[in-house]
């Protein structure tokens, strides 16, 4: 429970001290880039993938309108990055709450902000 008060406080404005919106999109863009890892099928790794993607590119759009325009690459670096955290947990980290709270954290984002994370 505590891991989802995390997640929800992320989405909260930057004025109240959470990162900011590009940042918790990334964090979304490691979740699937994660799970695409381990998943058994092609066709369910191309799925997970587009919804990274679709994170990252909306990462990109984000940050310029925060005022702090990021490229692509420095955005896939930060979830290259993240993703590796979620890498060390290994396989069991999908059966964890905490896996369960950031994806029902970034499903609910990508509705708040328009994020298409289906194909």
């Amino acid at each position: 429970m505590r891991t989802l008060l995390s997640a929800i406080a992320l989405i909260l404005p930057t004025s109240t001290g959470a990162q900011p919106y590009s940042e918790s999109m990334a964090d979304c863009a490691s979740v699937y880039q994660n799970a695409a890892q381990w998943v058994n099928t092609d066709e369910s790794a191309d799925k997970l993938m587009h919804a990274a993607i679709q994170w990252a590119e909306a990462a990109v759009t984000q940050s310029k309108a925060e005022g702090a325009p990021v490229s692509s690459d420095v955005i896939w670096q930060r979830i290259d990055g993240k993703t590796e955290k979620w890498e060390a947990k290994g396989g069991a980290v999908f059966f964890s709450q905490e896996f369960r709270d950031w994806t029902q954290y970034c499903r609910k984002f990508a509705k708040a902000r328009g994020v298409s994370i289906t194909p």
